[in-house]
């Protein structure tokens, strides 16, 4: 369906498979604000804020996941579900600071029809105990792609500010680019967070 923003908005993903990495999209849109793009930071400021808090709560929850993985070798749903609610608020938030949706997003768990962005991770109770204990050693080549990943992908948004500024419009090039670092850097986050055992993949 059409939408005042260009091409169709993304639905709701369909549901990803249990052993299968966080799925997240937004929906491409060449035409972009550039008054809402000029500030973006500025505007961006109370969800930031909202999402340090929240992440802080992400991260304790994790250690006490980990202690729960590695003697029961399951995940706990109830902790997972708080997780996987600031992920959600995570990647709509990173898609309005990092210039891949207009559209301001909605404070909370629950996205505004205008949001255009769709993440996802189902949920897989079995875990493995090895790799979760062994987490920060397991995840050191991910993160170590990540710096260099992330170096590239702040470069490439600051060149899309500047192009939206002068032009109104986001390269198809560099957005898909940015849509690629931003999926590895939430898989990446997800697997952090003990939230799944799927090794975060570049793709």
């Amino acid at each position: 369906m059409s939408t005042p923003f260009g091409p169709p908005t993304v639905g709701p993903p369909a549901a990803p498979p249990p052993d299968g990495p966080a799925r997240f999209d937004v929906a491409y849109v060449e035409s972009r604000n550039r008054l809402t793009t000029a500030f973006r930071l500025i505007l961006a400021i109370p969800h930031l804020v909202v999402r340090q808090v929240w992440q802080y709560l992400a991260h304790i929850l994790a250690v006490i996941q980990w202690f729960v993985i590695v003697f029961t070798g399951k995940r706990n749903r109830g902790m997972w579900d708080l997780q996987q609610a600031w992920m959600g608020y995570n990647a709509r938030v990173t898609s309005y600071v990092g210039l891949m949706s207009d559209p301001y997003p909605a404070f909370g768990t629950t996205s505004s029809p205008q949001e255009q962005v769709a993440y996802d991770l189902a949920f897989s109770e079995q875990a493995n105990r090895l790799t979760s204990g062994l987490r920060f050693l397991w995840i050191i080549p991910a993160a170590v792609i990540a710096i260099f990943v992330g170096i590239a992908g702040f470069a490439v948004t600051v060149v899309s500010w500047f192009a939206i500024l002068f032009t109104g419009k986001h390269s198809r090039g560099m957005f898909d680019f940015l849509l690629r670092v931003n999926r590895f850097v939430i898989r990446l986050t997800a697997y952090a967070l003990l939230m799944t055992d799927v090794y975060p993949k570049f793709e």
